[in-house]
């Protein structure tokens, strides 16, 4: 029962006359004629009732022509899967970043592998942190520049530390403090701060609370603002202080100054992750670049 002998089926069934089919099939009435007979000696019954003015399926042929179909289509679907199995796999690397604290270096560092790696597809996509968990979980990213996922980590993700980076006062620039080496966290008692919500880094928020309760106050919150952006042109605008990572000197405005904060020993490690079981080739070899980099990166933020 092979696929030529079955489309010659097919038509028959479909256009009811086997000159006609021998027409469409490019073929002639007596190999259409040959195929059917070769058909019907192979199952063993008749699959078409001949008149001389008429063809129609017998019951046989009514139960075969949907399977015959089926065949058609599945061979179909196996040509197709074995001419792209065949074809070179377009390679691709997907990269969840955190904007602030990956704007400054990760350009220069993907054109840097790229210039290696010309025939890699390479999709980048701004994520904050949650957007990041969940999307390597998914398997939606390849590696993610993120901070501590502390609930996936270990057995199934891979995770490397790329830099740290450490909190300072961000205010504005004819603010009295602005021109200070260094602040110390009491001299911040009486300002209004500009704090993202718990939710959104608990890490920085509970430092910011302990920091403050050092010296017995609570920040006052102004409000909160929706990303780190909107922060620096909140503070900018004079609204408030607060205390941010040091990568943000690179989106701070000309109007702002960052100074570090005098008691804090903390540090703010940007990682990266990538699912242990998919490691391949250019996964590793991004990370190596990586990790080439981190002294370099380092460098850039205490600059």
């Amino acid at each position: 029962m092979d696929i030529k002998t079955l489309r010659t089926f097919l038509t028959v069934a479909r256009i009811k006359n086997f000159s006609l089919a021998a027409k469409e099939l490019n073929s002639v009435q007596p190999t259409v004629s040959r195929h059917i007979s070769d058909l019907e000696g192979e199952i063993g019954v008749k699959l078409f009732n001949r008149t001389t003015h008429l063809v129609e399926l017998t019951a046989a042929g009514k139960v075969l022509l949907p399977e015959a179909i089926k065949i058609i289509e599945n061979d179909k679907k196996v040509k197709q899967l074995v001419i792209e199995a065949d074809r070179p796999a377009e390679q691709s690397i997907r990269i969840g970043y955190l904007a602030t604290a990956c704007s400054f270096f990760l350009p220069n560092l993907i054109g840097e592998y790229l210039a290696d790696h010309e025939n890699i597809n390479t999709q980048l996509y701004e994520m904050s942190v949650e957007e990041q968990r969940i999307a390597l979980i998914e398997n939606n990213i390849d590696i993610g520049f993120t901070r501590r996922l502390s609930d996936i980590d270990g057995h199934e993700f891979v995770v490397k530390e790329l830099y740290q980076d450490e909190p300072v006062v961000i205010l504005p620039l004819n603010h009295p403090l602005s021109k200070c080496f260094e602040i110390s966290i009491s001299q911040l008692k009486h300002e209004k701060f500009i704090l993202f919500k718990k939710a959104s880094w608990l890490e920085m928020y509970n430092h910011i609370q302990v920091l403050c309760q050092g010296y017995e106050f609570s920040p006052n919150v102004a409000f909160h603002p929706e990303n780190m952006r909107h922060l620096v042109t909140s503070v900018s605008s004079g609204l408030g202080i607060s205390i941010v990572p040091r990568c943000i000197k690179f989106i701070s405005e000309s109007n702002c100054a960052c100074i570090p904060i005098k008691e804090s020993q903390l540090s703010w490690p940007i990682y990266m992750y990538y699912r242990r079981k998919q490691i391949n080739n250019n996964i590793e070899s991004l990370v190596d670049c990586c990790l080439k980099q981190s002294n370099t990166i380092q460098q850039m933020i205490f600059d």
